[in-house]
């Protein structure tokens, strides 16, 4: 049989593999550089002159061999994993497809390379994508390879240069090749664009994260100096200067919801992932006021770094993850979560703005993550998934630090009281015409005085935005819980009136088929063997069902009552008697042991309450809904007008990720349950802060148990 080939037109090739296959002129550009590099070049010249480009590299060169059995053969590359260039640097090579060297024909329309390879003779090859020929160079005695370009497609003035040199900083990330660039408008050296973080001068937090995919371990190392030493008195325990945390990355997502996977599938990927590494530079610029409330040292870093976050695989990056797309989606994550850093229940975000960096990946090791066909991003598939939340659990473990420090900084605040003394500008006030008889000392007083009142202006300004910011924030999450209770409330009130139809039906039904003599009947064995034919127990059953909507019912319509909001002087155990007694109705198994004085009584609304240990409840039930039963136990003490409350269980506990840091179930949709929201323990938080109280300790390790105060300062 005979066997056919194509046979496709240079120029074709030259448009689909070239023209059109790069985004831009520098990705075309990038790809001739890696050319040289994977040639072990240790300078590369990129020349520009007038509708000419010039790409001078010291590699090892092509001869005519190289030219007809590999340049010339579409697809085909012998290139291997690494190689050692002449100064003994191991390089991984970036190429491997063969099709790279049509990034020429985006660039122009006329190509001639003069190469040398050591012990061979020199050629040029040369191309208008038409025709293509090679002939012998008899005046080259030069190893390495010179790409001339001509009929550039694109005029390079000043911008478009700059854009290039900018691009070039953000996509190499090696120095064992130094790249040269020489126009008229720009003459030097391509440098990294991320620099060695030097704390207080180009960052304020510099932040490592390094996986290990055989033991699924991410260790995350934060070194800081953005707080002032005073800031230690109010941080006791917390290093504010360096802090290194430990995740074990199959507890963190075993059981997530985001991932269709058991738990053996879930290993196995997070093993083939294979071992990354990722080092980022975090900036703030705080104003005037929030140096003083919260202790920063600096005003800002010394020099900005922009850029964002570029992603290495070796030494080049991927396209589309150079660092100006939003690859690992921080502005997303700040919208979702807009809370400031000292909001005493919501999870602060980075923002894109504040932080740099750079992640790296092996071509080997890291051989799940898949290039696109073009070549031009990754495919976005499990692995890639993985590895984007894995790095960003390592940012969530910075953020997580440094919003405690904050946090604790942020009490200091909220304790501190201004005694202020105006007794000159009152004066004033009283009588304007007082001001010509003022002393020298007076006027001094009175001019301290404007200067005080100008600062608690500003300072007012700031809190009344510190404040909106918080509210804004518990405003979006609770409006939409708000949204689903009024929805229910509204159904609820419309079957009000149908209370005793849905309560007396089934018995109206019963009572119906035995005036129709078919009561027995359907009673009778052949009648009952199948559970979807036994129709009285399906009735038996549907009467259960409508029992426990009329309680839903009940509950809904009393629980928004606007008694429920307005304050008073409780007997505390006579409203937790009442949440008992509403949850014991509809689950039998789970019994609520309350050690609390009958002679509390205390000043609060019945809401927080209700609030606070529902949810607890609803989750030591979710969390526990296999168990045959469960024993819950509520203690309350008051000490100094502060209620002391202890809650715990004797179910599982907290899950396995939870076991280093349990405070980390309070943040906003922090879940492990496949349908859970990751807003109880969020909401039980934020109401105990509401109410003046505060979380003590959180411990899963032998059921769960909680500790909180209300009310105090």
């Amino acid at each position: 049989m005979e066997q056919l080939k194509y046979v496709i037109e240079d120029k074709t090739i030259a448009y689909l593999l070239g023209e059109n296959n790069f985004t831009n002129d520098e990705s075309a550009i990038l790809e001739l550089i890696k050319n040289a590099y994977d040639a072990g070049a240790l300078n590369v010249h990129l020349v520009f002159s007038e509708g000419m480009l010039k790409i001078i590299d010291d590699g090892i060169g092509l001869n005519e061999n190289d030219i007809r059995k590999l340049w010339m053969h579409v697809g085909k590359s012998e290139k291997k994993y690494d190689i050692l260039d002449a100064n003994n640097h191991q390089r991984v090579l970036a190429g491997s497809k063969g099709v790279g060297r049509f990034a020429m024909a985006r660039i122009g329309g006329k190509i001639s390379i003069y190469s040398k390879k050591e012990n061979s003779e020199a050629i040029i090859w040369e191309t208008d994508w038409n025709v293509s020929q090679i002939k012998k160079d008899i005046h080259n005695t030069t190893t390495g390879t010179t790409i001339i370009i001509e009929q550039l497609r694109e005029k390079w003035g000043k911008s478009k240069i700059n854009n290039l040199v900018d691009y070039l900083s953000r996509t190499y990330n090696d120095n064992a090749m130094k790249i040269f660039i020489e126009h008229s408008d720009y003459n030097g050296i391509v440098s990294s664009y991320l620099p060695k973080a030097e704390l207080g001068i180009n960052c304020l937090s510099y932040i490592r994260i390094k996986y290990d995919s055989i033991n699924h371990i991410l260790t995350t190392d934060i070194d800081s100096d953005e707080f002032e030493n005073s800031a230690q008195q109010y941080c006791p325990g917390v290093n504010l200067n360096r802090q290194t945390i430990v995740t074990n990355i199959f507890n963190e997502f075993d059981g997530s919801k985001e991932y269709d996977l058991n738990d053996d599938e879930l290993k196995s990927r997070l093993t083939d992932l294979g071992d990354f590494s990722g080092e980022f530079l975090f900036s703030v610029k705080p104003n005037r006021l929030e140096i003083e409330k919260f202790l920063y040292k600096h005003r800002g870093p010394q020099q900005t770094i922009s850029g964002g976050v570029v992603l290495y695989r070796n030494a080049f990056s991927i396209a589309l993850y150079e660092g100006k797309k939003d690859w690992l989606q921080f502005g997303k994550r700040s919208r979702i979560s807009p809370a400031a850093a000292s909001h005493p229940t919501g999870a602060w975000r980075v923002r894109e703005n504040q932080i740099a960096g750079k992640v790296e990946i092996d071509k080997e090791r890291n051989a799940v993550l898949l290039d696109l066909s073009n070549r031009q991003g990754l495919d976005e598939n499990i692995y890639y998934e993985l590895f984007v939340r894995i790095i960003l659990t390592g940012i969530a473990e910075f953020e997580r630090y440094r919003q405690g420090i904050i946090r604790l900084i942020d009490k200091k605040n909220k304790k501190e009281s201004k005694v202020v003394e105006t007794p000159v500008s009152d004066k004033i006030a009283k009588n304007p015409k007082a001001i010509p008889q003022l002393s020298e000392k007076e006027t001094h007083q009175l001019i301290a005085e404007i200067k005080t009142f100008r600062q608690e202006q500003q300072v007012a300004r700031q809190e009344k935005e510190d404040v909106e910011k918080q509210y804004k924030y518990d405003v979006q999450i609770l409006n939409v819980l708000a949204t689903v209770g009024l929805k229910a409330s509204a159904i609820a009130h419309e079957m009000k009136n149908d209370r005793n139809i849905i309560s007396g039906n089934i018995d109206s039904i019963i009572t119906a088929l035995k005036d129709y003599e078919m009561w027995e009947k359907l009673n009778s064995p052949e009648c009952t063997d199948k559970a979807y034919k036994n129709v009285p127990d399906l009735l038996n059953k549907n009467k259960e069902k409508c029992i426990k909507i009329l309680r839903f019912m009940n509950i809904m319509l009393s629980q928004i009552e606007k008694n429920q909001f307005n304050p008073q002087t409780y007997c505390v155990k006579s409203i937790l008697d009442k949440i008992n007694n509403t949850w014991k109705t509809d689950y039998a198994w789970v019994e609520i042991h309350l050690d609390v004085d009958a002679n509390i009584n205390y000043l609060i609304s019945e809401d927080v309450f209700q609030v606070i240990f529902d949810n607890l409840i609803l989750n030591s039930i979710q969390q526990n809904d296999r168990k045959d039963h469960l024993d819950i136990y509520v203690k309350v003490a008051l000490d100094n007008n502060i209620l002391h409350l202890s809650y715990s269980d004797n179910g599982k506990g907290l899950d396995k990720k939870y076991k280093d840091n349990p405070m980390k179930i309070l943040e906003v949709h922090e879940t492990t349950r496949q349908n859970g929201h990751g807003l109880g323990m969020w909401i039980v938080n934020n109401t105990i802060k509401m109410a003046k109280g505060e979380i003590k300790n959180i411990d899963g390790s032998d059921g769960f148990q909680v500790t909180f105060t209300i009310g105090g300062v």
